[in-house]
């Protein structure tokens, strides 16, 4: 996703707010009778929804901003300056023997949610954000600092002979998020729907695959609490069988990382970043 799509993205949140606040005044003003009626028989449904638990699966694409990813440790203390990063996703051709392959589903960048239904509008959501996040090699970017005696000062190529940088076990966000919903009338009462926006906070905890060769460290990844994160979201959710749905979804979050784990013996990186993260999911409620 380039700089344009990820500022439409952010539009569309912005109208979605905005189209929460105008909804209840246009349906009082003007909305046909018979629409009135599809629309209290969708809130109908909600209410029975209510005090229900759901869970869904699903999967994500994403992009991030740039940022500043400052190593330290025995050796070396260094910062890669505006470093760039993408998100690593399988190839969809793929879909039978990773995506819906039960022993492979966990391969690909996926959601994971488990949600109470509070009332008919509100829901409280433990939500694992399995994303991917990949440093761009064979970027030019600025690193100032030391490694090993020597000072590092300007600009360079950053490749595998100097350090390989990656959260792509998984980029794990883990937050509890709270949902606000209405129903709307888009595809008549036997396909009810409702839009929603959440908000939500977690930690962070990646499996951060890194090989510092710049200090002669190998390859180390293991699963580690290395900061937090904060975000925001909206999106469309169907019922299309019973108490089956999709949903998709927008969402924008900050994650903080300062205690990603890069080595063996414990050294250390730190940084900050934002991302822009867009959703398919299937789940039922029960």
């Amino acid at each position: 996703m380039n700089l344009l799509t990820s500022n439409l993205l952010r539009a569309s949140l912005g109208c979605a707010v905005v189209f929460f606040g105008a909804m209840p005044s246009f349906a009082q003003t003007n909305a046909p009778a018979a629409v009135e009626s599809k629309t209290h028989s969708a809130a109908e449904r909600d209410a029975e929804n209510a005090k229900k638990w759901s869970v869904y699966w699903g999967w994500n694409r994403s992009n991030y901003s740039n940022s500043d990813i400052h190593f330290w440790g025995q050796g070396h203390d260094f910062t890669i300056k505006n470093a760039q990063a993408t998100d690593m996703q399988t190839d969809l051709s793929r879909l039978f023997d990773i995506y819906l392959h039960p022993a492979n589903i966990t391969i690909p960048q996926t959601n994971l949610r488990v949600a109470y239904q509070y009332n008919a509008d509100t829901a409280i959501a433990l939500n694992l954000d399995h994303l991917k996040y990949v440093m761009t090699i064979g970027q030019v970017a600025e690193v100032v600092g030391t490694a090993n005696g020597a000072v590092l000062s300007g600009t360079r190529e950053i490749n595998d002979n100097f350090v390989a940088f990656e959260h792509t076990d998984g980029l794990n966000v883990i937050s509890l998020e709270i949902e606000k919903q209405r129903p709307i009338d888009l595809f008549g009462p036997a396909f009810p729907a409702r839009v929603f926006a959440l908000a939500g906070i977690g930690i962070v905890i990646p499996k951060s695959n890194v090989t510092m060769t710049v200090i002669g460290q190998t390859r180390n990844d293991e699963f580690h609490v290395a900061g937090y994160s904060a975000g925001l979201g909206a999106g469309l959710e169907i019922d299309f069988y019973k108490d089956f749905f999709f949903r998709t979804a927008y969402k924008f979050g900050y994650v903080n990382l300062p205690d990603v784990l890069t080595s063996a013996r414990g050294d250390k990186a730190s940084h900050q970043f934002t991302y822009n993260e867009i959703l398919i999911a299937a789940g039922m409620r029960f």
